[in-house]
């Protein structure tokens, strides 16, 4: 066998295991607006939870009826051992003065929202664990 296709078989084994793992990364790549408006279950969590709380901004307590943010991708992440995803948003043309995190269980379950108002401050929703809140502090999107 020449040497250059003993030095490549290697190299092919080592991303054609990586291939599924990168197809998986793609496959979290959602966005809040389009998850909110597609399953009735996170639109439901993320009533629930917004309703429960008076001093929001108002573009954080209207997001589900009146989405005036941008959102980022969502990424998978691994909190407290289950799989969770994690999404960023941030009121349009503000988003460094104004932004939040949102973590959703599998099954579309709000394990916690982080909000950064310019006015409000941080107002932390839900009951985070420690691993949660580290992730909902995150920077980005």
């Amino acid at each position: 066998m020449p040497k250059s296709v003993t030095l490549a078989l290697p190299l092919f084994a080592v991303w054609l295991a990586a291939v599924p793992a990168l197809a998986e990364q793609a496959t979290s790549e959602r966005y809040l607006h389009d998850v909110v408006a597609t399953s009735p279950v996170h639109e439901k969590n993320l009533r629930s939870l917004l309703r429960g709380t008076r001093t929001l901004p108002s573009w954080v307590r209207n997001m589900v009826s009146v989405p005036r943010y941008v959102s980022g991708g969502s990424k998978a992440v691994n909190i407290d051992g289950k799989p969770m995803e994690l999404f960023g948003a941030c009121l349009a043309r503000r988003c460094p003065q104004n932004h939040l995190r949102i973590l959703f269980s599998e099954g579309g379950a709000i394990a916690g929202m982080r909000i950064v108002d310019e006015k409000l401050g941080e107002v932390v929703l839900g009951s985070p664990s420690a691993d949660a809140l580290a992730a909902l502090k995150r920077d980005g999107i």
